[in-house]
């Protein structure tokens, strides 16, 4: 699934994309950059940590993200908002 501006996070639709397509390019981005993005990551998701970072830099589905973390989807949503209103001030 492609970027999608999510209304709920108190980020404005430009930051949303940066942040997006930043993490979707994580394996492309220099090790510095990476470890930004890791620690923002564990902070964000602190025990699901791993289906957050799955879910932002990949296109696996949250759905299945999910079923194989288990989690619910409030709650990946829940560290997904917490990593994009913690990472537009630090990307």
């Amino acid at each position: 699934m492609g970027f999608r501006y999510k209304r709920g996070i108190r980020v404005d639709y430009d930051r949303q994309g940066y942040i997006f397509f930043l993490c979707r390019r994580f394996r492309h981005l220099p090790k510095e950059k990476q470890r930004v993005i890791r620690d923002l990551i564990e902070q964000a998701g602190g025990e699901y940590s791993r289906a957050l970072f799955r879910f932002l830099t990949t296109k696996e589905s949250a759905v299945k993200i999910c079923r194989e973390e288990y989690l619910s989807e409030a709650t990946l949503y829940r560290a997904v908002k917490r990593f994009y209103e913690t990472a537009a001030d630090k990307l």
